[in-house]
């Protein structure tokens, strides 16, 4: 138990007082023995032991009485952050969320981050003698606060866009509990609860909860659970941008959360391309709603950035999102093969006449050694899969992200090699006036998946009238009328290998009407070109951000939420880092709004102590003075030592004699 004012607690020896009085009292008189009082002393002894029971029941609540006042005028110190208080609390860390989430304001005005100084400043003004520290979720360092008066005023104790990785910060404060020159730490946890944050499912948890255990004397747990969510709420994302000539095509998610998804909305979109912006009406209806977003380009213009921005709401981190947009490089695609019809079918279908950002060259399988795949985002290989000799160069080319699209030979035999487990079995041909053809394929992911407007490709128009299945353990993503594989995939790395069980011959099959097999060879180009671009889409404090020491991030957009020497490690926008020009967006997981349960985090963290704070409480502190509970008590001890003090009541009235 902790006190305001803990040298009040040498009077306690003033409970002794009745107990000296009382021991006085019997040292004043002297017994005499009388005769005549020996029956009346008989008589009474039968009650002597009730009395003598009485009187020191009387005498402890005197002592009790005496007890309580002294505690209630030491101002012992209470609450559900800290229950009865805890004795000698010198360093306290607080580890402190700063994820985007933290800068919604459920009471319209103030983010909810702000509430913590407050909380810790009135908190520590009840303390005495300790020390803090921060340890907060962007940079992970920690850092002593001198005094804690200061913390609304730095600017590490303000929201910011990133996320946050709770079971990774608490590792973090490892290293300071050990330097410790106490033994009873205490760790301060201030977050909102998201459970993205939380991440109840890392195996960090299980390490952190064995180096705690392991420590001669394991931290004390607070948790200021930070709760409070806005009654309702917009974000917007963007799910897929493409240049085309003279236009952008953007693919954006509208969520909404509250009483609003029962009303049918119309909202401002403000879209800025360069620091110019317009403004357009949206719809919305219902949870959630994908929109596509056609925005023209003036002539010329092949690169630049922009964002798309809801109006503010009570969470305004995710009410805008930024894009950068430049020019495609052309994509190098290898057909190899032998010098025959299916080739150059293949290497036309792969770079189109008329498309400058495609270029497609063909050779022969013997010359593969040769060929420099390292610039190449696409491979399609017909005919003999790799040998032992090529095998190697075609995995290093899968693993580094690669994509690769195999096509049988045209013989009627199986295929005499395998190629991660995959083989060609011998061919089979339909019956007479009828076909094979694809009824079911992969739509939500992978390269046979819908359109951004959810059109789903033709595939089902493909129809072969010869084939050849697989033997082996694959992916299926597309099969025939009767159940056979007729696309398969594996995985290598960060690459993927497709194989397909037709040919693009019309003696096998119509896969050269470009129904099925144009839009897989476009998405695996994209794909496999993907390694070669510098990512200029990234998430705030992203590890992949470039770090420089000469070259200081400017911020190029003029959005609302723009701030003065703002840095992409903690604010969304878009930055010229060096040469380069880089979207930074908060991570999607901060849309997420669901919250850890207090159940869940005693799982994660036992012998913690959860106490749910809210930003508008009139008694913003995480500790109270219990000095009136103390003074209940007192009274309560002197009414109970008057009532036993009450003369007892004669049952029966005197006789006359």
């Amino acid at each position: 138990m902790s006190f305001n004012s803990p040298w009040l607690l040498w009077f306690l020896f003033a409970a002794a007082l009745p107990i000296i009085i009382h021991l006085i009292n019997r040292w004043r008189h002297k017994s005499i023995k009388w005769a005549a009082m020996d029956f009346v002393l008989r008589a009474t002894k039968e009650t002597k032991g009730v009395k003598k029971l009485l009187h020191y029941i009387i005498l402890a609540l005197r002592a009790i009485a005496i007890i309580v006042l002294i505690l209630a005028f030491a101002r012992p110190l209470m609450g559900d952050f800290f229950g009865w208080g805890q004795a000698s609390v010198k360093d306290i860390l607080l580890v402190l969320d700063r994820s985007a989430s933290m800068n919604a304001r459920p009471d319209k005005n103030n983010p909810l981050i702000s509430a913590v100084p407050s909380l810790v400043n009135t908190t520590f003004e009840q303390l005495s003698d300790s020390r803090l520290a921060l340890l907060e979720s962007t940079n992970g360092q920690t850092i002593q606060i001198p005094e804690p008066q200061t913390l609304a005023d730095l600017s590490i104790t303000k929201a910011t866009d990133s996320g946050a990785d709770i079971p990774s910060l608490l590792e973090k404060t490892i290293p300071y509990l050990e330097t410790c020159s106490t033994g009873n730490p205490e760790i301060w946890i201030a977050s909102d609860m998201q459970i993205t944050s939380w991440n109840p499912e890392s195996p960090v948890w299980a390490q952190v909860r064995e180096r705690f255990n392991a420590m001669p004397i394991p931290p004390t747990l607070r948790i200021m659970a930070l709760r409070d969510r806005p009654e309702s709420n917009h974000s917007i994302t963007l799910k897929s941008l493409q240049k085309q000539k003279d236009k952008l095509l953007l693919e954006i998610e509208i969520l909404r959360y509250g009483d609003i998804c029962n009303v049918n909305e119309t909202l401002p979109l403000i879209t800025s391309i360069d620091n110019v912006s317009t403004s357009s009406d949206i719809s919305i209806v219902g949870h959630s709603v994908t929109l596509q977003k056609e925005i023209p380009l003036p002539d010329g213009k092949n690169s630049g950035f922009g964002y798309l921005a809801l109006p503010n709401d009570d969470s305004p981190s995710d009410d805008i999102v930024y894009f950068t947009f430049t020019k495609k490089h052309t994509a190098q695609i290898a057909v190899n093969g032998a010098n025959n019809t299916i080739t150059k079918l293949l290497a036309n279908m792969a770079a189109p006449p008329g498309l400058s950002n495609k270029k497609s060259i063909q050779y022969n399988t013997s010359k593969f050694k040769d060929l420099h795949s390292d610039d190449k985002s696409l491979v399609i290989w017909s005919g003999n899969l790799p040998d032992a000799n090529e095998e190697k160069i075609v995995r290093d080319y899968l693993e580094q992200g690669g994509q690769i699209l195999f096509l049988p030979n045209d013989s009627a035999s199986a295929s005499t090699t395998s190629f991660l487990g995959i083989s060609w079995k011998a061919m089979e041909q339909a019956p007479k006036d009828s076909h094979f053809q694809i009824t079911n394929w992969e739509r939500k992911n992978g390269s046979l998946r819908d359109g951004a407007d959810k059109t789903p490709i033709p595939a089902g128009k493909l129809q072969a009238i010869k084939r050849k299945c697989f033997t082996g353990k694959y992916t299926s993503l597309a099969t025939w009328d009767d159940n056979e594989c007729a696309i398969a995939q594996i995985r290598v790395g960060a690459g993927q290998a497709i194989f397909l069980s037709t040919l693009p011959k019309y003696a096998w099959s119509n896969l050269a009407d470009g129904h099925l097999l144009l839009p897989l060879v476009f998405r695996m180009a994209a794909e496999g070109a993907i390694r070669f671009e510098t990512p200029n889409h990234l998430e705030v404090n992203d590890a992949n951000l470039p770090k420089s020491t000469t070259d200081t991030p400017i911020r190029l957009d003029h959005a609302q939420e723009h701030r003065s020497g703002s840095l992409p490690t903690a604010q969304a926008g878009v930055y010229k880092i060096g040469s380069q020009i880089i979207a930074v967006n908060r991570p999607a997981s901060e849309d997420d709004i669901e919250q850890i349960t207090d159940e869940k985090v005693l799982t994660l963290l036992p012998n913690a102590t959860i106490s749910t704070m809210h930003k508008n409480q009139e008694n913003s502190t995480l500790v109270r003075e219990a000095w009136y509970i103390f003074l209940y008590l007192m009274l309560i001890s002197l009414l109970l030592e008057a009532f036993l003090c009450l003369p007892k009541k004669l049952t029966k009235p005197f006789s006359r004699l």
